[in-house]
């Protein structure tokens, strides 16, 4: 993917977004952390009773991720309250990414076995680390990266480029990680940074719309992306499953990271990345299970389509 042709009324309409949005970011960053509890509140409430169309999905992927052991509807209801004050929460922080330096992380974050991060780079073979939009991911990896980690992340282009500009700057000057684009022009820069012994981080827990593989999750035929493991078996990294959740009795994020793993490659490379990002996809249904009201990609519609018939019809390639 790259960049794609914008007409005149679009570059206005993202223009006037950026005026808006750029200052309105500034102005929440400003929110001081003992506010927090009452703004996620506030705006949590907001958008449980105005966002319906992205509500709808969330009680949807619930029944999908609880067939086994439905629940009730005051169970779904607290658990979508839940994550709409999260998602505030998140807002807030992401803006506040530039004032947690190495120094007093602690106040922010507390990791558990990090010493893998460090084991695992010190073999010089790069390494691939897994995550999710669960907790506070950016925090996680932007502490990580204040904390020596050489750590550099995958993402999609926005449709509005200036607002992927500012994102993007947010990331790689505040938040002190390295940024590719997800697209064929950024494989030489990744290929260098894990032949390197760099770190990557990726997360495949939504939709993949471009040419996506299909493995279960939650038992589901899902559209998934395969990247973690084409670059496992191309430059021999291993794979790291990590996650991050709040915990509301120490008000503070708790980042878990898993010892790495690596894999035999059969020589069927089809084969190999489905049972791959099959073993993925199993890690992140234990962690979304314990912790669903956190998991932000409990809005999106990830089993909106579920047959590779159904993504022939799409632009595959917006951009």
């Amino acid at each position: 993917m790259g960049k794609r042709k914008i007409t005149v009324k679009d570059r206005i309409l993202y223009i006037i977004e950026y005026i808006f949005v750029v200052p309105l970011g500034f102005l929440i960053g400003l929110t001081p952390r003992f506010m927090l509890p009452l703004w996620s509140r506030f705006v949590g409430w907001l958008g449980f009773h105005l966002n319906t169309r992205d509500k709808k999905w969330a009680y949807y992927n619930l029944d999908i991720i609880y067939k086994d052991n439905p629940l009730s509807q005051e169970e779904k209801d607290r658990i979508v309250r839940e994550l709409y004050r999260n998602i505030a929460r998140f807002g807030i922080e992401y803006m506040k990414v530039g004032q947690i330096t190495s120094k007093n992380y602690n106040k922010y974050a507390e990791y558990i076995n990090f010493e893998a991060v460090e084991r695992a780079t010190a073999q010089g073979k790069g390494l691939i680390v897994v995550t999710l939009h669960l907790g506070n991911w950016e925090w996680f990896g932007s502490i990580s990266a204040k904390r020596g980690v050489d750590l550099a992340v995958i993402i999609n282009r926005q449709f509005n480029p200036y607002t992927d500009r500012w994102l993007k700057n947010i990331r790689a000057k505040k938040g002190k990680i390295k940024v590719f684009y997800n697209e064929i022009s950024e494989i030489k820069n990744i290929a260098k940074h894990l032949r390197g012994g760099g770190t990557i981080a990726l997360l495949v827990d939504q939709t993949y719309y471009f040419k996506p593989i299909f493995v279960p999750f939650f038992d589901m035929p899902s559209a998934t992306a395969d990247g973690p493991a084409k670059f496992h078996f191309k430059f021999g990294a291993p794979i790291m499953m990590c996650y991050s959740i709040y915990d509301h009795s120490k008000r503070k994020y708790i980042f878990n990271m898993e010892e790495p793993v690596s894999f035999e490659a059969s020589g069927n490379v089809e084969e190999d990345n489905k049972r791959v990002m099959t073993w993925i996809n199993k890690k992140y249904e234990g962690y979304i299970r314990k912790y669903p009201e956190q998991w932000f990609s409990l809005l999106h519609p990830r089993w909106e389509r579920t047959k590779p018939e159904e993504f022939e019809e799409l632009d595959f390639d917006p951009y």
